[in-house]
């Protein structure tokens, strides 16, 4: 047998589907000469996982005392292959990954011992992840294409004969199996996750007659240890050119983190302590200065910037005397900057104490040097917002507004505003977040001398985003916000969810990877959540991990205009946004995608709407208007289209732009529950549905069934929809009526009352 694949797993109730990924990548070997050893805690999901898969499992009860190493070395022991792979139970391997080491282990003429597949990092699952990769035989879909290659021969094949004929392509030469030769110079920084063991490949006989083995105890580091150990004993390590381990990088570091995402008050230490053992199974001078240094920069630059420095000179003293070790260690020469000589110096020494007074002024250096920065005011408004403003009192009848990050007046922030101005005119201080304050020149409501306009991240913003007793917005407040006690969070969210949201997402596509962690975080500051429906009500209560007794389910105060409007209101809005009162105008509002961004927070947009053929077929009796999503960054072209196209993806407040209307185009973009309150036509141009629904986010309802209007896959079919819009309404009047009641019943025009009564009195 070639191989031995040794995967350690601890259940711990909430990592099932990492693993379904892991065995799934075995299942799917081209080549099959190998044996699995699971390692486990008597683990009932991991039985019933493997219970149907063809592989040669074997598995091995772990008792509840076992540590990582006693897993390993237990899969050590007892493993038949000339070879070990070692992986983690929440990573996969690429379907070809196993022939390419075969390979590259029969072309090595030097009797290498240690072998590694190079290692990509993905937060994907494992569909996802294989078609990103683009090399021939390496794609995701390698499998169906050669299949389609076969069939079109007339030639039937079946999955096992697919992978035989890849692998003869291996053993052909006809499909290349590249490795780069590191040598022990280059070990720790030519390796792919040089300090982690999963990915290597090593001849057992190696590890026996060199005996070695997990030796550690360490419970968070023991790999370095061993893999010192072994880099001190082999001459080279042979990696693979192509990337085939894939290590999975868990998008969920509060509900399934990963060992790594886990929060352990000792890490730091631990981290040294796994260095200090390291070094006395290292007899390479030139490694042992490797190691050093790694030491170092972890003191220097992780921890004096942790809570323990700050917190506790007790703990950071277990770090000195470990460091003071390491540095009494023979290796070879190297020095330190100036700056940072000092504190090494000292500690070196055994003079603790001194090396925490050197450090503590050179952090209170560095800090003041970045608060004195010109450039660094955001670094200086936080410090005084922590420092100063916290301690403040709290601004007892100040209520602070922000809709879409201050680039809008719109919202539910804006119907709350409203309706306290109203009703209360003289009770409160109102603050608006707004970037541009032109948008608002000609609301009456700002001439009211209790109304103020600041710039989001002034210093004003830093103010009263500390000292307003409420503060209302539609998405979410900084991460660093320090939020007061006695202070009142109202998110009023800006959307009825089509799309999966946060914990109910498998992949996270967008830029910000942690994204969950984030949000959760900066949600579990908010003291209310709105809810525009019982619908909403339960996601919100999943996705977002928020209490149910802290959201209001009273409808949307942004849709209260939505059924109070008038004739008048229609006809002051359409003047205002100069459409021609004799078309009819639709609404183009689509949303954005997740995968196809430029940075975090800006993304792309293509437009699929073919405009020239509308204005062709339509212009006579139609007008479009397009809003793109707030997120979308790229301004929309509409050179050739004046008079016909009208780009308002700027304007404040999209409520006029439903109310101007009289049907919408839109695609996965939540706008069409609110839109249905108006009861106008609603289309659906999702000619991207099959990539929306398979590899970004998901629906939570049946796009298929449930809608209240049609799914239109191309321009053609969108047009023909347009084309016959009567008959289209009178299809889906029924469907359109079910949405409405389980949708819209709370809309009634009196949300905000509901809200202000429960929040504000």
């Amino acid at each position: 047998m070639d191989f031995s694949i040794i995967i350690p797993f601890k259940d711990k109730g909430n990592n099932e589907r990492f693993l379904e990924n892991c065995i799934e990548s075995l299942n799917n070997q081209t080549y099959q000469d190998f044996e699995v050893l699971f390692l486990h805690n008597k683990s009932e999901r991991l039985q019933t996982l493997t219970r149907h898969t063809q592989l040669n499992i074997r598995m091995l009860e772990m008792s509840e005392t076992d540590q990582l190493t006693d897993y390993r070395n237990l899969g050590l022991e007892q493993a038949k292959g000339e070879f070990l792979i070692f992986m983690d139970a929440d990573d996969y391997l690429h379907p070809n990954a196993l022939i390419y080491a075969k390979k590259m282990i029969e072309s090595s003429k030097d009797n290498t011992d240690v072998f590694k597949f190079a290692i990509t990092k993905t937060n994907l699952d494992k569909t996802s992840t294989l078609k990103k990769n683009k090399r021939v035989f390496f794609d995701g879909e390698a499998f169906s294409k050669l299949e389609a290659v076969m069939n079109g021969a007339n030639i039937s094949v079946d999955d096992v004969q697919l992978k035989q004929i890849i692998n003869g392509f291996f053993e052909n030469q006809m499909i290349n199996h590249k490795s780069e030769h590191v040598k022990p110079v280059n070990y720790l920084s030519r390796l792919n996750y040089q300090f982690r063991v999963h990915s290597f490949i090593i001849r057992k006989s190696f590890l026996i007659d060199n005996q070695l083995n997990f030796k550690s105890k360490n419970t968070l580091y023991s790999d370095i240890p061993f893999l010192i150990e072994l880099y001190n004993n082999t001459a080279n390590i042979k990696q693979t050119s192509t990337k085939l381990y894939y290590k999975y990088i868990h998008n969920d570091s509060i509900n399934s983190p990963s060992l790594t995402q886990e929060e352990h008050s000792d890490r730091l230490l631990k981290r040294v302590q796994a260095i200090n053992e390291a070094l006395v199974f290292c007899e390479n001078l030139k490694m042992a200065r490797q190691l050093k240094i790694t030491a170092i920069n972890d003191y220097l630059y992780k921890v004096v910037k942790s809570p323990i420095f700050t917190e506790s000179y007790t703990e950071v003293s277990k770090i000195y005397r470990e460091l003071y070790t390491i540095l009494n260690i023979k290796s070879a020469n190297f020095k330190l900057s100036k700056r940072h000589s000092y504190e090494m110096n000292a500690i070196e020494k055994g003079k603790f104490k001194t090396a925490f007074m050197f450090s503590k002024s050179r952090v209170l250096g560095y800090k003041a040097y970045q608060f004195s920065k010109p450039k660094n005011q955001r670094f200086r408004q936080k410090k005084i917002q922590k420092n100063v403003f916290t301690r403040l009192p709290i601004q007892e009848n100040t209520v602070l507004y922000e809709s879409f990050l201050g680039k809008n007046y719109s919202d539910s922030p804006k119907a709350i505003f409203k309706y306290l101005l109203e009703n209360e005119p003289n009770k409160w201080k109102h603050i608006w977040v707004l970037n541009n304050q032109d948008i608002v020149k000609n609301e009456e409501e700002f001439k009211h001398k209790n109304v103020r306009i600041i710039k989001r991240f002034s210093w004003k913003y830093f103010y009263y985003v500390t000292l307003s007793k409420y503060f209302v917005l539609n998405m979410r407040q900084p991460k660093w916000l320090y939020k007061k006690e006695e202070q009142v969070i109202l998110s009023t969210w800006h959307g009825t969810p089509l799309k999966r949201l946060v914990f109910d997402m498998e992949n996270v596509t967008s830029a910000n990877k942690n994204y969950k962690k984030d949000f959760y975080n900066q949600s579990r500051k908010w003291d209310y959540l709105i809810a525009a429906n019982q619908y909403s009500q339960e996601i919100f209560e999943s996705a977002f991990m928020y209490p149910k007794n802290q959201i209001l389910t009273y409808g949307y105060p942004r849709n209260d205009i939505l059924t109070n409007h008038s004739v008048e209101y229609k006809n002051e809005v359409k003047e205002k946004l100069d459409l021609p009162k004799s078309k009819k105008v639709i609404l183009y509002a689509p949303t954005w995608r997740d995968d196809e961004f430029h940075s975090a927070g800006k993304y792309k947009f293509k437009l699929q709407l073919d405009l020239q053929r509308m204005k062709e077929e339509f212009g006579n009796d139609y007008v479009i208007i397009l809003r793109m999503h707030y997120f979308i960054s790229d301004n929309m072209d509409l050179t050739g289209f004046e008079g016909f196209a009208y780009d308002y993806s700027k304007y404040n407040d999209i409520n006029d732009l439903y109310i101007a209307s009289d049907l919408l185009i839109t695609d996965y973009s939540s706008v069409f529950f609110d839109y249905a309150n108006l009861r106008k036509p609603i289309l659906f141009f999702t000619y991207d549905i099959e990539k929306y629904q398979s590899m970004l986010r998901g629906f939570y309802i049946d796009v298929y069934n449930d809608l209240p209007g049609p799914l239109l896959l191309s321009n053609d079919a969108l047009f023909n929809a347009l084309n016959n819009i009567e008959s289209v309404n009178d299809e889906y009047k029924q469907k359109y009526e079910k949405f409405y009641r389980t949708y819209c019943n709370l809309e009634d025009g009196n949300a905000t009352k509901r809200v202000v009564n429960e929040v504000f009195n």
